[in-house]
C-alpha cells in the first residue's frame, strides 16, 4: 500500500513522540532530536544538532559504546530490538546518569549511513522493580518470621497440653467417683478443643505456605468414615441428635487417598453439623459412581437439621476467620478455619466442597472428589461371605427416625434378610401381640411416649402372657453408652450397641443373638516384647512425668535425660531398643542426637527412635524422618499413639536382635488386615515391591559408580519406605548403610552394601512368593 503521508507530517509525528529519537551521521554526529529527546536529555535539539553522540553517554561507557557501533555498522543485522542489550546508561545535561533501553536501526541515504535510534527512560520502572522486590524480601522475611513464631507457639502451647490430655488420661484409669470424673473429661475434653484449634491454625499456616500434601494409598472407605463418626459421637452429648451414616452399596471399599486427610474433612463437616443443630439428625451418605478403569466418583455428603445458612452468606463461610455472624462465635465457639481448611483440602484432592441450605432448615455439605478403588470390593460385600448366616431370619427394627429405620431395613436385606420397620413402641407392641414371628428385633432407645427398655419390658410381659414361644433376642440401639450396658446386664437385651451403629459389629451381635457364633472381640494391640529398654530424652520436667506415668501405664519402665548429649552417653553405657526423642532440647537437640546415634549404632544394636516432639509446621516430620528416626509422634502424646508406637518399635527392635525371617509374615497379616482381608490389595503391594526394588538397585549401583552421595542416600531412603512397608526386615540394616554413607557423601564400601542388600532382596523375594502361593 502506498504511504500517503507526507514528509512534513511524518516529521510532526516523529517530534511529538514520547520516546528519544535521535539520528546520527556515520561519523556519530547527531542531525536529528525530537521533543521527546529534548524532555528526557534536557538539551535543546539546536544545542546538539552536529554534536557528537557521546555527548549523551556517561563518560566510562564511551569507548565500549564506540566499539559496539562500529560491528553494528559493519554486521548484518539491519536493527535491534529495544532492550536486546539489557539496560544501558545516559547522561542528562546536567550531568545525572538514567538508565535506558534503546532499539536502534541502520539505513543507507545519498549522504551515506543513517543511525536511528529511539530511547526509553526506564528509571522509574527500575525503581518500581527494585521496590516490587524490596517488599517481596519484606514478605518472605515476614513469612519466615510467622513460620517461626507459629513453630515457637505450637511448640511452647503443645508442651502444657502434653501434661494436661497425659494427665487426664491417666487419671481417668484410676478410681475416681462420679462427680470426679465428670471434672476430669471435661479437663480433657477442653484440652482437646484446645489442641483442634491449634491444629486448625496450623494447617491453615501450612496451605498459606503452600507445604500442604497429599499421600496417596489404601483407605478402607468405611472404616475412614465410621472413624469420623465415632471422633464426634461424645459430642452429642444429652442432645436429641441422631447420628447415622449410608454408605451406597455400589461405593468401593478400599480407595487411594490421603486417609487422615479425608478423615479431617469429615470430622470438620461433622463437628459443624453437630455443633449448629440442637435436635434432629447429622447423616453421612457416601455414594458412588464408576468411571473409567478403576476410578470413580464419590461424593460424600454431611446433612443436618440444624439451624440453616442465609442464602446470602453461603459463598462466606468458605471465608478464612469468618462465621455467619459475630454472635456465632460467642454462642459456638470455634475459629471459623475449618470449612476455610476443608475446601482447600477439597481442592488440593482434586475435588471440590459445596454447601446447599436454608435458613431454619438445615444444611448439606457435599464434598466431591475422584479416586481410584483397589481390588474390585464393594461396600455391599461387607461381611458376604458369612451373610449367608443371617439369610431368611425376620428382623424386627424399631425406631421412630426414618433415616435410622431405612439404614437399618437396607443393610437386613443386603444380608439376605426379611426386614420389617416399626415406628413407634406401639406399633412395634402391636405386631409382637398378634402373632407375628421374628428372630430378633432391634429396639431404639430413645423414642417418645415409650423408650427402648420400656418397649423390652412389655415384650417380655406379652410373651409370658403368650403360648410359651421363646424369647425374641433383642438388641438396643443408644447414644449413651452407659446406659446401653446397664440395659443389657439387667438380662432385658442380648447386646447393645452405641449410634451410629457399625454393620460389622450389628452383624456379629444379630448372630450371637440367635445363637450363632459370639461377638468377635476387640483386637488388642500387640503386646509388648520383654527385655528391651526404653530411654526418655527430654528437657521439661513436667513433659519427663507425664511420659514416664503414661508408659508406666503401659506396663514399661524408662530411663530419663535431658538432652541429646545425656543421650548419647546412656546408649554408650546400656543397650536402649527405643528411645522417645524430644526433637528441642538445649545443648543438643533430637535431631543432632538422633544423627550421632544412627553413626554410632547400626545393625542389630541401633535403637529405635521415636520423634517426640510439640512441632507440628510443614517439614517437622520430614527432618525427623531424614535425621533417622523411625517414627513420629506429636505432642500432647495420646496414650493410644504411644501405645501403637511402641508397640511398632518393640516389635522391629526384638525382629532386629534376633536372626530374622526374610519376611515378617506378621507384617503381611497387617497389611492383609489393613486392607480389610482383601488378598487382592496384598498382591498389588507384593507385586510393586518385587517390581521396584530392581530399577532401584541399578539406580543405587550408578549413584556407587559416579561417586553421587545424594543420589544414593535418596535412593537408600526410598527403598527403606519399601522394606518396612513389607516387612523385609534383613534388607533394612545395608540399605540402612548405603543411606548413612550416601548421606556422608562416601560411598567407600557402599559396593559391599549393596551386594548384601541384593542378596537380602533375593531371600526376600523368594519368601513373598512363597507367602502368595
Amino acid at each position: 500500500m502506498k504511504n500517503t503521508l507526507s514528509p512534513e507530517q511524518l516529521a510532526g509525528i516523529l517530534e511529538i513522540a514520547d520516546n528519544a529519537i535521535v539520528c546520527t551521521d556515520e561519523a556519530q554526529r547527531i542531525v536529528f532530536f525530537n521533543q521527546g529527546a529534548e524532555r528526557i536529555f534536557g538539551w535543546r535539539a539546536a544545542e546538539v544538532i552536529g554534536q557528537e553522540l557521546a555527548v549523551l553517554i556517561p563518560p566510562r561507557f564511551r569507548a565500549g559504546h564506540g566499539r559496539h557501533m562500529a560491528g553494528f555498522r559493519s554486521g548484518e543485522q539491519q536493527a535491534r530490538n529495544m532492550g536486546e542489550r539489557g539496560a544501558i546508561y545516559a547522561v542528562r545535561k546536567d550531568g545525572s546518569e538514567f538508565p535506558a533501553e534503546a532499539s536502534i536501526s541502520r539505513s543507507h541515504t545519498a549522504r551515506g549511513w543513517l543511525m536511528t535510534a529511539i530511547l526509553q527512560d526506564i528509571s522509574e520502572r527500575q525503581a518500581y522493580e527494585r521496590a516490587l522486590e524490596a517488599a517481596k524480601e519484606k514478605a518472605e522475611a515476614a513469612m519466615q518470621a510467622k513460620s517461626m513464631f507459629l513453630a515457637n507457639m505450637s511448640h511452647e502451647i503443645r508442651t502444657p497440653l502434653n501434661a494436661v490430655i497425659g494427665m487426664t488420661s491417666l487419671l481417668l484409669n484410676t478410681g475416681l467417683d462420679e462427680e470426679q470424673r465428670d471434672y476430669t473429661e471435661t479437663i480433657r475434653h477442653s484440652g482437646e478443643a484446645l489442641l483442634a484449634i491449634i491444629n486448625d491454625l496450623l494447617d491453615y499456616s501450612k496451605m498459606e505456605a503452600g507445604r500442604l500434601d497429599i499421600e496417596r494409598h489404601p483407605v478402607d472407605l468405611r472404616r475412614c468414615v465410621e472413624d469420623a463418626l465415632d471422633l464426634l459421637a461424645p459430642a452429642v452429648g444429652g442432645k436429641d441428635i441422631e447420628l447415622a451414616c449410608v454408605i451406597e452399596p455400589e461405593a468401593p471399599a478400599t480407595i487411594l487417598a490421603d486417609a487422615a486427610r479425608l478423615r479431617q474433612v469429615l470430622v470438620n463437616l461433622l463437628s459443624n453439623a453437630v455443633k449448629f443443630t440442637r435436635q434432629g439428625e447429622v447423616v453421612v451418605e457416601v455414594a458412588a459412581a464408576p468411571l473409567e478403569g478403576q476410578r470413580h466418583a464419590l461424593r460424600i455428603t454431611v446433612r443436618d437439621s440444624g439451624i440453616g445458612i442465609p442464602a446470602h452468606r453461603l459463598d462466606d463461610i468458605f471465608e478464612s476467620f469468618t462465621q455467619v455472624d459475630p454472635s456465632t462465635t460467642r454462642e459456638y465457639g470455634g475459629t471459623g478455619l475449618g470449612l476455610a481448611i476443608s475446601r482447600r483440602l477439597a481442592a488440593i484432592m482434586g475435588g471440590a466442597l459445596s454447601v446447599e441450605s436454608r435458613l431454619g432448615a438445615g444444611s448439606r455439605f457435599t464434598l466431591a472428589f475422584e479416586a481410584e478403588a483397589v481390588g474390585a470390593g464393594l461396600a455391599r460385600d461387607l461381611l458376604q461371605d458369612r451373610s449367608g448366616q443371617l439369610a431368611g431370619r425376620r428382623l424386627l427394627i424399631v425406631d421412630d427416625n426414618a433415616t435410622n429405620r431405612r439404614i437399618l431395613v437396607r443393610q437386613a436385606l443386603l444380608w439376605g434378610m426379611e426386614a420389617v420397620a416399626a415406628a413407634s413402641a406401639a406399633e412395634a407392641l402391636d405386631l409382637v401381640r398378634h402373632g407375628q414371628a421374628f428372630d430378633a428385633a432391634i429396639l431404639d432407645m430413645h423414642m417418645p411416649e415409650m423408650n427402648g427398655e420400656q418397649l423390652a419390658a412389655e415384650i417380655r410381659r406379652a410373651e409370658g402372657q403368650g403360648a410359651g414361644l421363646p424369647p425374641l433376642p433383642l438388641l438396643l440401639l443408644t447414644s449413651l453408652g452407659q446406659r446401653a450396658r446397664a440395659g443389657a446386664v439387667d438380662g432385658l437385651f442380648a447386646a447393645a450397641l452405641n449410634k451410629p451403629v457399625k454393620p460389622a459389629a450389628l452383624f456379629e451381635a444379630l448372630l450371637h443373638a440367635m445363637g450363632g457364633a459370639r461377638p468377635a472381640p476387640v483386637p488388642e494391640l500387640p503386646a509388648p516384647a520383654a527385655g528391651i529398654d526404653i530411654l526418655v530424652a527430654e528437657d521439661n520436667t513436667v513433659n519427663q512425668k507425664v511420659v514416664k506415668q503414661l508408659l508406666r501405664h503401659l506396663g514399661h519402665r524408662a530411663d530419663i535425660v535431658a538432652n541429646g548429649v545425656e543421650a548419647l552417653e546412656a546408649m554408650e553405657r546400656q543397650d536402649y531398643g527405643v528411645i522417645l526423642m524430644d526433637m528441642q532440647m538445649p545443648e543438643m537437640d533430637g535431631i543432632e542426637a538422633t544423627r550421632r546415634l544412627r553413626r554410632r549404632f547400626r545393625g542389630a544394636s541401633a535403637p529405635w527412635i521415636i520423634a517426640m516432639t510439640a512441632n507440628a509446621l510443614p517439614g517437622d516430620r520430614e527432618r525427623c524422618l531424614e535425621a533417622g528416626m523411625d517414627a513420629y509422634l506429636p505432642k500432647p502424646v495420646v496414650l493410644e499413639e504411644l501405645r501403637r508406637a511402641l508397640a511398632a518399635g518393640i516389635g522391629a527392635v526384638a525382629v532386629r536382635r534376633r536372626a530374622p525371617e526374610a519376611v515378617d509374615p506378621a507384617r503381611l497379616r497387617e497389611l492383609r488386615g489393613a486392607a480389610g482381608g482383601n488378598d487382592g490389595v496384598l498382591e498389588e503391594v507384593i507385586a510393586a515391591f518385587l517390581d521396584g526394588v530392581p530399577p532401584l538397585l541399578a539406580r543405587a549401583g550408578q549413584a556407587i559408580d559416579a561417586a553421587d552421595g545424594p543420589l544414593l542416600a535418596a535412593t537408600a531412603h526410598y527403598l527403606l519406605s519399601s522394606i518396612d512397608c513389607v516387612g523385609a526386615g534383613r534388607m533394612r540394616v545395608p540399605c540402612l548403610n548405603l543411606e548413612l554413607l550416601g548421606k556422608a557423601d562416601n560411598v567407600e564400601g557402599a559396593r559391599a552394601e549393596l551386594a548384601a542388600l541384593a542378596r537380602e532382596f533375593e531371600g526376600a523375594r523368594e519368601a513373598l512368593r512363597a507367602y502368595l502361593s
